[in-house]
């Protein structure tokens, strides 16, 4: 990763040499460590996932990982009750998803908050998730992929640092949880 530009358009190297991780806890809930660039960046993105969300027909092959299938077989009665799970849960699953957005939306949008309620972290990971999610399945990624397999040269060169970045941030959000 090094080497490579992260989002806000800093190397990794510099992100790794970061003071203070994005989340972590503090006496008042956990505090944000993000400056206005990587605000902007996040509430960017989640802004694009919201539009994915609202817009997007049942069954966009890049929505797949944010609605999983209940029933693995495609035939018969699994099929069957797939359509009607999917059917039930999925505008559920869109208001939580939109919730999470609009929450993280307004906590980046003021500047001047340094801090946030674990309720509000969780719609942080919640939401990021659903980025992460997103961008997964565009760049096809697997549980069998190695970082080492980044090509710099790659035309998703600059989208595989912005999964990294992501999967940097959401892991830092899940260890300040963890340890509040």
């Amino acid at each position: 990763m090094v080497g490579k530009k992260t989002a806000g358009g800093k190397t990794a190297a510099t992100e790794m040499a970061r003071r203070k991780p994005p989340f972590e806890n503090g006496r008042n809930g956990y505090i944000i460590n993000l400056d206005d660039d990587e605000r902007h960046f996040i509430r960017r993105l989640v802004g694009e996932v919201r539009e994915l969300l609202t817009s997007m027909p049942v069954g966009d092959p890049k929505m797949a990982r944010l609605f999983p299938p209940a029933y693995t077989h495609s035939t018969g009665e699994d099929a069957d009750a797939e359509t009607e799970y999917q059917r039930l849960m999925r505008d559920e699953l869109v208001a939580s998803r939109l919730d999470s957005i609009g929450r993280i939306d307004e906590l980046l949008a003021d500047t001047s908050s340094s801090t946030m309620s674990g309720e509000q972290l969780n719609a942080f990971v919640v939401s990021l998730n659903s980025v992460r999610l997103i961008l997964g399945t565009i760049l096809d990624i697997t549980d069998e992929d190695d970082d080492e397999d980044d090509d710099p040269d790659s035309p998703l060169a600059a989208e595989m640092a912005m999964y990294h970045f992501l999967s940097w941030l959401l892991d830092s959000a899940v260890t300040a949880l963890m340890q509040g």
